[in-house]
């Protein structure tokens, strides 16, 4: 899907064979290149790490790290932790996506529906697998649901909510970042059109640019909390932490 034609990344895509260019369109080459730039910075950032941080982007890294940890034992629970650096990640990688909307020759990639669908895909198939490794086979009994009389209606509901899970995802931070790009598009063109008329420059886009960079942080904020809670729900608080304790309260050496 092309929702987005014009990118510098144009250039480089034309020079791909013909065979390769459905597969690595501009999009994916866009957020081949911001998964890069981030690896790099967390990289630059971490290197030589001390005991007692001395440089800035080993105190960053650490202050992000334990405010992603923070927030996963807030929203799942004991044993949330765990799920920190799959959470993280995906804030700091959609984050960095949405932003380089606002740099000059670049779109957002999450301004693509095909991107924000292998998002929210990937985020579904770990939340599945945390489920499972938290709860084992039991976890499918979710999808019988209360009251165990009523499982055939139960289970069609449990499936299509589940099924519903990465299409609101997807749609959701594609809809808001595609709206931002659109917009601030409109009025460059309107300011281009008033400079043409009266020869004086006119930012109209300006405080849209700087709405969007409030929205980039705020769609990746929900796009996390909104994992956190369907990883909540799949693990239903039987972490390892968690159910080490339960373990260990009913374990013989305990009695």
């Amino acid at each position: 899907m092309h929702e987005h034609p014009g990118t510098w990344i144009n250039a480089i895509v034309h020079l791909e064979p013909e065979s390769l260019r459905h597969i690595l369109d501009a999009n994916s080459i866009t957020a081949l290149m911001v998964l890069l730039c981030v690896v790099i910075f967390v990289r630059v950032g971490t290197r030589n790490l001390r005991l007692r941080p001395t440089s800035g982007g080993q105190i960053f890294w650490e202050w992000a790290y334990e405010s992603f940890v923070g927030f996963c034992e807030d929203v799942i629970g004991p044993g949330g932790a765990k799920y920190a650096p799959f959470l993280g990640t995906l804030f700091i990688y959609i984050t960095a996506l949405n932003l380089l909307g606002v740099v000059p020759g670049f779109l957002s990639p999450t301004a693509s529906l095909n991107m924000t669908f292998a998002l929210s895909l990937t985020t579904i198939v770990y939340v599945q697998y945390c489920g499972f490794k938290s709860q084992g086979i039991r976890y499918l009994m979710h999808f019988v649901g209360e009251p165990k009389a009523l499982f055939l209606l139960n289970i069609p509901i449990h499936v299509i909510g589940e099924l519903a899970r990465p299409l609101s995802l997807a749609v959701r931070l594609f809809g808001n970042i595609f709206g931002e790009d659109v917009i601030i598009a409109q009025l460059l063109l309107m300011a281009a059109a008033i400079y043409a008329k009266i020869y004086i420059p006119i930012p109209l886009h300006f405080p849209m640019v700087l709405f969007h960079i409030f929205v980039s942080f705020v769609q990746a904020l929900v796009f996390m909390m909104l994992s956190a809670a369907y990883i909540a729900g799949a693990t239903a608080g039987h972490g390892d932490d968690h159910g080490d304790a339960h373990g260990h309260e009913h374990s013989p050496e305990a009695a």
